[in-house]
């Protein structure tokens, strides 16, 4: 797995010792589960089940699985990786979150741009992004990095639950 550098970030392997910061920072957060398919940790060892599959290097679907981190004092802030990759292998969809402090301040920009930057030197041929339609946020990130709006899906809501959401999707493709 590649690391990628930008200005104040630094994209990594996720490592062993990242469950207390996940948890501290976004895992048992309201906020940031509110736009996730996931519920809010009510435990470290939740975190700690979560860290075991993010780190799971034997499932070839995930190779593309970033810890985000603050390149001065490298704080674990976010994650992004590709959540699907098309049969074709052509197209590539990427999941990202910020812990909610990080929220407003272009971390989520940097990141998406150097992944999808990434993306495409490995020859995917697009990337494509959805987010909750509440999220505005995550929609201008990924304005900001060039993909255009294709449209509104619905999406299966929270895990463990028959709960349908409205997403708005949108891509971009290399030139």
């Amino acid at each position: 797995m590649s690391v990628l550098y930008t200005d104040r970030l630094i994209l990594r392997p996720f490592c062993a010792t990242d469950a207390q910061a996940m948890f501290d920072g976004w895992t048992q957060d309201a906020r940031v589960a509110k736009y996730c398919r996931w519920h809010p940790h009510t435990s470290l060892d939740m975190t700690e089940g979560l860290l075991a599959i993010y780190m799971d290097t034997t499932d070839p679907r995930y190779p593309y699985r970033h810890a985000i981190t603050l390149k001065d004092g490298e704080a674990l802030i976010g994650v992004i990786d590709v959540v699907e990759i098309s049969p074709d292998g052509t197209t590539a969809e990427i999941g990202y979150l910020l812990a909610y402090s990080y929220w407003n301040k272009g971390y989520m920009t940097e990141a998406l741009e150097a992944m999808i930057a990434h993306l495409f030197a490995c020859g995917f041929r697009t990337i494509a992004a959805r987010h909750h339609i509440d999220n505005h946020g995550s929609g201008k990130a990924m304005e900001k990095c060039g993909m255009r709006y294709v449209g509104i899906e619905e999406a299966p809501g929270k895990y463990g639950s028959d709960e349908q959401v409205l997403v708005k999707c949108y891509e971009i493709s290399q030139k």
